[in-house]
């Protein structure tokens, strides 16, 4: 018989299909039971081969065991934990796998309870007889839910007896209260007398009036004082060490703390120096404020006129007894000239050689009539004096008259303090130079001799190497004039320590070491600068150690060494050959710690899996953490063509629980739209910029490669035989076409 060889494929189609989760929405978003409860989260996988599930949590492996049941039959498994605690809060980790790959979601689980009990001590901040003020710290364990409200509890330690007079002695305990119910409670260890806290009076005289107040006469005087103490103080007011008259221009309010007294419309005579006494049983205090009530000054007093001549007189006369409340700045002179003639003759005031007629002014005012001319210079000034001239003139002739006049005043300043003769003497001459010094670390002024004739002094009794100040007045018989003050000098040197720098600042912080800088002082002190002392401090202690022992050349220093999360704050002092020179202003305090910042993007975003209502990402943490650990990622998606105006679309995908892996699947997705997916990285201080994924998604099943199992069948007569078993992929298919057709070809040979 002719042999025949019968190739005969039988094709079985074998899918490997990677594993996939599906879940009910309400547990992606947070499962929330109350204690005692059963927790039950039910899971379907899909997948070929069929999945194997792992359930875990804080990292490790649930067993099945316990309080912890694991329920898996073919394509469902379920993880339930009765009488569920506060503890058994978490996030879930549900993971399956096949040779395919694996899949991982998690489930966030809040378990709401009873609150914890509040955080001791109870603290006791006010206590009277009627009520008592105590203070707590929130629980640390708020049960899950916020807490809403406290209940406070209190118990006689003792039976009251009528008709004592001591007080009751109470227990307090409280209790946190949140929408489960009560926690339970903090008890203050130590009963509390229910009694009156005395507390000695205090008066704070308002920053408004705290030196003085001063007003014009007409307006309101207002002082105002703040009064502390218990029981409230009984208030009094004086005025000049007596007790104030009340009359209906003075208002007294004693609204406590606030303590006030009012006097309308002001009067010279309201001046002086009033004082609030505030006593109760716990003692007294008191306070005091000086008031000045400025008017117009009292008339001028003896006034006199001597050595009258056909040309001129002196006028002198005495200050008022009441300046007004402050210092006379001027005073008025009228002069008047009694004119005759016939007809009413035209009258002109000229000054001195001067042919221009004087013309009214600010300062200057002429009034004529029918038999007078008065000239009045208000503001008199030296350079006033001078020779006026009162000229009238008609059609019968002209005649004139003047009058000489010398303005009075202290001398002129000295031009420099060599000593130099005043430019102006005042009108009348100089008896004398009056010299002052003042030691610049005291601040003050003593007259060291007010009889110098010449306008040269020698200056004795310095201290060598102490700094002073001088000042030099010229004195006639007005009195002494204003004083011309030098720069500060070190006595016995030209030259002298360098002046403070302005307060350094931090320009670089890390864990270890601070890098400081500063700028030179103004002042160098007549010679050159040859380095800076850097000294530093903790915040709030009270040495200064040394940062460096030699000087330090440049305006930057870095230090190191410091301590971690402490508080450093630096100042620096200036040295020259003369010596070290005053410490600047201290430095803002700076917390030695590494700089941080929002993490960098997480890399490489791909999808891992995809399915008609689901699509699964992946990502590579970022290249930098920004100094701090991450603590999760957002994952955001947005639909191509459902964004509104004025909204980017993106939405986040994981709004209940807190993301830790780099691993998400987004569900419940539309298998008709296009999805766009990015993911970002936070820390403590942000988010970092997202990672987008490149290209648009669109959901749909992914499939394994196909795989085909071939049988080769020799048919040799009647006889078939089956010669081998193997398994190939589609593109393996042709090849193995090929050989056989080869095969057949040289059989037939």
């Amino acid at each position: 018989q002719q042999a025949e060889i019968i190739l005969i494929f039988l094709l079985c189609y074998s899918l490997s299909v990677a594993p996939t989760i599906e879940v009910d929405v309400k547990l992606i978003e947070g499962l929330v039971v109350k204690a005692g409860s059963t927790i039950a989260l039910p899971a379907k996988m899909t997948g070929i081969p069929l999945p194997t599930a792992k359930w875990m949590t804080d990292g490790k492996e649930i067993p099945s065991e316990g309080r912890y049941h694991i329920q898996t039959a073919e394509s469902t498994t379920t993880l339930s934990i009765p009488e569920c605690q506060r503890a058994d809060t978490g996030e879930y980790l549900l993971t399956v796998s096949n040779p395919a790959g694996s899949k991982t979601v998690a489930l966030h689980v809040t378990v709401l309870d009873l609150p914890g009990p509040p955080i001791g001590p109870i603290n006791i901040l006010e206590v009277t007889p009627d009520y008592m003020m105590i203070q707590w710290r929130a629980p640390k364990d708020d049960g899950g839910t916020p807490i809403i409200s406290y209940v406070v509890e209190k118990k006689d330690v003792k039976k009251p007896v009528p008709g004592l007079i001591e007080g009751l002695e109470y227990r307090i305990r409280i209790r946190a209260t949140n929408k489960v119910g009560d926690s339970e409670p903090r008890e203050l260890p130590q009963t509390v007398l229910a009694k009156d806290i005395l507390v000695p009076p205090e008066v704070v005289v308002d920053v408004s009036c705290r030196d003085s107040v001063t007003v014009r006469a007409g307006q309101i005087i207002s002082l105002i004082t703040r009064v502390k103490g218990r029981p409230d103080p009984e208030i009094t007011w004086t005025k000049d060490a007596r007790a104030l008259s009340r009359d209906k221009r003075t208002e007294v309010n004693n609204n406590y703390p606030l303590c006030e007294l009012v006097i309308n419309d002001a009067i010279r005579s309201d001046y002086g120096k009033y004082a609030i006494v505030a006593k109760n049983s716990s003692g007294q205090a008191q306070a005091t404020i000086l008031v000045n009530v400025l008017d117009t000054p009292g008339a001028c007093q003896n006034l006199k006129v001597a050595y009258v001549t056909k040309k001129s007189c002196m006028v002198s006369w005495e200050n008022p007894e009441d300046n007004g409340g402050t210092e006379i700045t001027q005073y008025i002179i009228e002069c008047q000239a009694t004119v005759m003639g016939k007809p009413q003759p035209d009258i002109k005031w000229t000054k001195d050689e001067s042919a221009e007629e004087m013309k009214k002014g600010p300062r200057l005012q002429i009034e004529s009539g029918a038999d007078f001319s008065k000239l009045l210079l208000t503001g008199a000034r030296r350079t006033d004096s001078g020779k006026y001239i009162v000229t009238a003139s008609n059609n019968a002739g002209t005649c004139s008259a003047h009058a000489k006049v010398v303005v009075l005043d202290r001398p002129g300043p000295i031009r420099d303090l060599k000593v130099s003769v005043p430019e102006d003497d005042g009108g009348c001459d100089i008896y004398n130079y009056i010299i002052e010094k003042c030691e610049t670390k005291r601040g003050v002024w003593s007259v060291h001799s007010n009889a110098v004739i010449t306008n040269k002094a020698k200056i004795t009794r310095l201290i060598e190497g102490n700094e002073y100040m001088f000042r030099v007045r010229a004195e006639n018989k007005m009195g002494p004039g204003p004083a011309v003050q030098s720069d500060a000098i070190v006595a016995g040197t030209q030259f002298s320590v360098p002046g403070a720098p302005d307060a350094p600042e931090v320009t670089k912080i890390a864990r270890e070491e601070m890098t400081v800088q500063w700028s030179e002082p103004e002042k160098d002190g007549g010679k050159p600068i040859t380095g800076y002392l850097l000294e530093k401090t903790e915040e709030h202690a009270v040495r200064w150690t040394p940062v460096n022992k030699d000087p330090i050349p440049a305006t930057r220093f870095t230090v190191t060494g410091l301590l971690p999360l402490h508080d450093y704050q630096y100042r620096v002092k200036a040295v020259n050959e003369i010596g070290i020179g005053s410490p600047s202003k201290a430095s803002r305090a700076i917390t030695a710690k590494d700089a941080v910042e929002p993490p960098a993007p997480p890399t490489n975003l791909k999808v891992l899996d995809s399915t008609k209502s689901s699509v699964t990402l992946g990502w590579t943490k970022p290249v930098s953490d920004g100094g701090a650990p991450i603590i999760g990622y957002v994952v955001e998606m947005r639909a191509q063509g459902t964004a509104k105006k004025g909204d980017d679309g993106w939405k986040r995908c994981n709004v209940a629980a807190q993301l830790i892996t780099c691993e998400f699947t987004v569900t419940s997705l539309d298998e008709n739209l296009v999805y766009e997916f990015r993911v970002s990285a936070q820390n403590q201080v942000g988010m970092s910029l997202p990672c987008n994924l490149e290209g648009a998604v669109i959901p749909r099943e992914i499939l394994g490669e196909e795989e085909i199992e071939l049988y080769f069948i020799l048919r040799v007569t009647d006889n078939f035989f089956r010669l081998q078993y193997c398994a190939f992929t589609l593109k393996s298919i042709l090849c193995l076409l090929l050989c056989c057709n080869s095969a057949l070809s040289a059989h037939t040979e």
